[in-house]
């Protein structure tokens, strides 16, 4: 996110507390003499200002509408507000330290039932991200940098390509001595027990287990190599979830401009290899291993952009990719394609299209079409996903979209509606 000095923050603060111990001391001293009291007023004002003009902010506010439904359980209408503060500051030599407060509550929207206000609640239900409460202490972690490494320690986002935006308590090490080449390394405990980790109610092991264990309850390393070399871009990464799961993943993207036309082309290949078999509210659900292949290539020029790809993904059981959210993976559409719970082999080809007026309004839509082949049960699902899109950047800071999707599919399921409208700026 982008780091912005606080500067007209700290000027009105300093002014405020200037203007009001001056007049105030003035007053004073006019009674009693002690002129001092001036200079010391300013004084502090004066650390106050340095004080502030080191502390960096990033983050964002952001407010959502959702209006889903599904031929099971009918209309579901939401509002959430969410809102993510990073402060950041340097501390002494070479060391910073980092603290970050989140802010995420959710109401019904319409007759449904419960609709309450969730503020001051556990933000359990609407797909939320399971911090706690809805205010809380998301990132608290100390950094050291010395030449072109940089490490950190504490509650964390894990940052890794298998991982969207979850937290743990670990401690990550990034190293640039390799020029166009990054080195990382990280070991987590204590993740988050994100909703968007597909797998986060299956248990590790015995199901008649005194204490069972869930996925998150395991540790997390990693280690990954990311380059960048003129048209090249790439990524290796590899993960292992203790007695869970060992994740690989290679990309590679390489990029031109020809005649003032973007051209990109990316192509994805990565395993999961799994260690234990897991079981959901005493439903045998055996873990196995899964494979994944995608392409994705892409053009822009003169306002138009367009990508179109094809995604590959396989298990004889059930398994993941991505472990949480869709991770880095490449993705199309909103709700259809799921890379963090695979049962069987499923296979999607997709086009996204759009154009963008004078910078600042894009309209565009995503098609994705494809087959679920759920090998456990012995059949085949056809189902196609269609999202129309309009986002509007109103300045660099403040945006708005909203879409809609609509997936058709040839099951019992059946099919399911999706509206979203969001408002976010960014700090």
């Amino acid at each position: 996110m982008k780091l912005v000095k606080l500067s007209l923050f700290a000027i009105i603060s300093v002014a405020t507390i200037s203007s009001i111990s001056n007049a105030k001391t003035l007053e004073d001293n006019k009674k009693s003499g002690y002129s001092h009291l001036t200079t010391s007023s300013v004084s502090s004002a004066g650390i106050l200002e340095e004080t502030i003009k080191n502390i960096d902010i990033s983050g964002y506010s952001r407010y959502r509408y959702d209006s889903e439904y599904n031929d099971i359980e009918g209309h579901i209408n939401k509002h959430r507000f969410t809102s993510d503060i990073n402060f950041q500051s340097a501390l002494d030599d070479n060391f910073f330290g980092v603290i970050g407060f989140r802010y995420d509550s959710g109401d019904n929207s319409g007759e449904n039932s419960d609709a309450a206000t969730q503020v001051g609640t556990n933000d359990t239900g609407f797909n939320y991200d399971n911090y706690g409460q809805t205010f809380n202490v998301r990132q608290f972690y100390l950094g050291y940098k010395a030449g072109n490494t940089t490490i950190t320690a504490g509650r964390q986002v894990l940052g890794t390509f298998f991982t969207d935006d979850m937290v743990g308590t670990g401690i990550k090490v990034l190293n640039n001595d390799i020029n166009g080449l990054t080195l990382a390394g990280m070991a987590f405990d204590n993740l988050q027990n994100d909703n968007d980790i597909r797998t986060r109610f299956y248990f590790i092991g015995n199901k008649n287990s005194p204490q069972p264990e869930f996925i998150t309850d395991r540790n997390l390393y990693s280690v990954a190599a990311i380059g960048s070399y003129n048209l090249v871009s790439f990524q290796l990464w590899y993960a292992a979830i203790d007695s869970v799961a060992q994740l690989y993943a290679t990309d590679l993207l390489i990029g031109t401009n020809i005649a003032d036309i973007d051209l990109s082309l990316q192509a994805q290949y990565a395993t999961s290899s799994m260690w234990a078999e897991n079981f959901r509210l005493g439903v045998v659900l055996p873990l196995d291993d899964a494979k994944f292949a995608a392409i994705e290539a892409g053009a822009k020029a003169f306002g138009f952009d367009a990508n179109a790809g094809y995604v590959w993904f396989d298990t004889d059981e059930v398994s993941f990719i991505s472990f949480e959210d869709q991770g880095s993976f490449i993705d199309a559409g909103e709700n259809i394609l799921e890379y963090s719970l695979i049962i069987g082999e499923s296979k999607y080809w997709f086009l996204k299209a759009g154009y963008t007026f004078a910078n600042k309004v894009r309209v565009g839509a995503d098609y994705v079409s494809g087959e679920v082949i759920r090998k456990r049960i012995n059949s085949t699902v056809n189902e196609y996903e269609a999202v129309a899109r309009v986002d509007y950047k109103y300045s660099k800071k403040l945006n708005f979209k909203a879409w809609y999707s609509y997936i058709d599919r040839d099951s019992i399921i059946g099919d399911y509606k999706h509206l979203r409208f969001e408002a976010r700026y960014n700090f």
